[in-house]
């Protein structure tokens, strides 16, 4: 809880900051100073607002989905340039999945799943997934680390995952990425187990 509003308060300290700046440089010649500001803090605002909504709503659909079906593991995130071409190669429908779109990554005993919202997009048993490794994915427009499943024909999945399983705004960091490639592997090493 104190992390939280330790981040909260910076992040209030960073808009407060953002204001500054635009009132200092952006005042129009008659315009005053505090009618400048008092815009660009509404804003400011109305994005943080606008991004903090979407990823409440993706986490109360990811946990709807948990509760639906449970020993399912999930992990939220955002679908790599390449990730509708690959589905493709799956033929499967990436339907309106575009770049920085919102997926999750989802795992269970028997097979990966990739789900938009709360519909399965694509599903691959454990056995035909042949490597999980960390590698660079693009979502909209910035590279970040991003997980990257290949599957025995030689399609490959990616997708950013993003800092906290329950998605949230921020893109993981290299070594969230590194123990979230390490979890599958281990769920597929397992699954491998039980079948043989």
């Amino acid at each position: 809880m104190r992390a939280r509003r330790t981040s909260f308060a910076l992040r209030l300290v960073g808009v407060g900051v953002l204001v500054w700046l635009a009132w200092r440089r952006g005042a129009p010649e008659g315009v005053p100073g505090w009618v400048v500001a008092v815009v660009a803090g509404v804003l400011v605002g109305v994005v943080v607002a606008v991004a903090w909504f979407g990823a409440r709503r993706e986490r109360g659909r990811r946990s709807r989905v948990a509760v639906a079906r449970p020993g399912l593991v999930t992990h939220g995130g955002w679908a790599d340039a390449s990730l509708a071409e690959g589905l493709r190669e799956l033929e499967v429908d990436p339907g309106s999945l575009q770049t920085g779109s919102r997926v999750t990554l989802a795992w269970s005993d028997a097979q990966v799943e990739l789900l938009r919202g709360r519909s399965v997009v694509a599903a691959v048993p454990w056995d035909q997934v042949w490597t999980i490794s960390a590698t660079t994915g693009r979502a909209s427009s910035s590279s970040n680390p991003a997980v990257e499943l290949v599957t025995r024909l030689g399609v490959r999945l990616v997708i950013v995952p993003a800092r906290r399983p329950d998605g949230g705004l921020l893109p993981a960091r290299t070594s969230d990425v590194d123990a979230l490639v390490e979890r599958l592997r281990g769920a597929r090493r397992d699954a491998v187990e039980k079948g043989s």
